[in-house]
C-alpha cells in the first residue's frame, strides 16, 4: 500500500511545473476572494490530482505491469481512494495556513473562527471522488473527465436554483433549507461525513467489483 501511495506521489510531482501554476493561481485568488473559496479551490484541485492518478496508470499498458506486482486488486483500489483522501486533506490544509496567514496580516484574525466549518469542503468534495473513481474504472479517463464536469455543474445548478427557491415561502424544499440552516456546524459537519462514507463505501465496492472483472 505505502509502495503504491508513493508512487502515486512521484507521478503527481512530475508535472509540478502544472501544480506550482495553480498554487500561484490560488494565493492570486485568495488575496482578493474568500477564504472558503481559495480553500474549496485547492480541495477540488487535490481531488483532480487524485482520481488523475487512475490515468497515469493506464497510460501505455500500465495496468498489465502493475497487475504483475505483490498486490491484489482490492489493495490497488483502496489505495486510490486513500490517495485522493490524502491530497485533499494535505491541501485542505494547506489552503487553511494559507487563508490564516492572509486573514491574520489583512483583518488581524477576525474570520479564523470560519476555518472549522470549512472542513465541511472535504467530505463534499469527497463525494465526487467517490463518484469519478468507479466511473474511471469503468470507463476510462475522457468520460469519467466528462461526468466530473456534468456533476460540478449540477452542483452549480442546486446552488443556484435554492436561491430561486428562497424567495418563494409556500414551497415545501424551504422548510427543508431552513431546517439545515438552524442546525449547528458540527451537525452539519456530521451529516456530511456520514453521507460521504456511505457514498465511499458504495462507490468503493462497485470500484473494486469493476477491477476484478477487467483483463489485462
Amino acid at each position: 500500500m505505502l509502495g503504491l501511495i508513493e508512487k502515486d506521489l512521484r507521478l503527481t510531482l512530475v508535472r509540478k511545473q502544472t501544480l506550482v501554476i495553480f498554487l500561484v493561481m490560488a494565493l492570486v485568488m485568495g488575496m482578493s476572494m474568500n477564504g472558503s473559496f481559495l480553500i474549496s479551490y485547492l480541495t477540488m484541485l487535490a481531488m483532480i490530482v487524485g482520481t488523475g492518478s487512475i490515468t497515469y496508470d493506464e497510460y501505455d499498458n500500465g495496468f498489465s505491469f502493475l497487475m504483475t506486482l505483490p498486490f491484489d486488486r482490492k489493495t490497488y483500489v483502496r489505495e486510490k481512494y486513500l490517495f485522493s483522501l490524502i491530497v485533499s486533506v494535505a491541501a485542505w490544509c494547506f489552503g487553511a495556513i494559507v487563508f490564516a496567514i492572509i486573514d491574520v496580516v489583512r483583518n488581524g484574525g477576525a474570520s479564523l473562527s470560519e476555518i472549522p466549518m470549512m472542513t465541511a469542503v472535504i467530505p463534499s468534495m469527497y463525494i465526487a471522488t467517490a463518484i469519478i473513481i468507479p466511473l474511471q474504472f469503468k470507463y476510462g479517463a475522457e468520460k469519467s473527465r466528462l461526468a466530473l464536469f456534468t456533476i460540478f455543474g449540477l452542483i452549480a445548478v442546486l446552488v443556484l436554483g435554492s436561491k430561486s427557491l428562497l424567495k418563494d415561502s409556500i414551497t415545501p424544499v424551504v422548510n427543508i433549507i431552513n431546517t439545515l440552516q438552524n442546525l449547528s456546524g458540527a451537525v452539519i459537519i456530521l451529516i456530511l461525513v456520514t453521507f460521504c462514507g456511505i457514498v465511499s463505501v458504495i462507490s468503493y465496492l462497485f470500484s473494486v467489483q469493476i477491477m476484478e472483472k477487467k483483463e489485462f
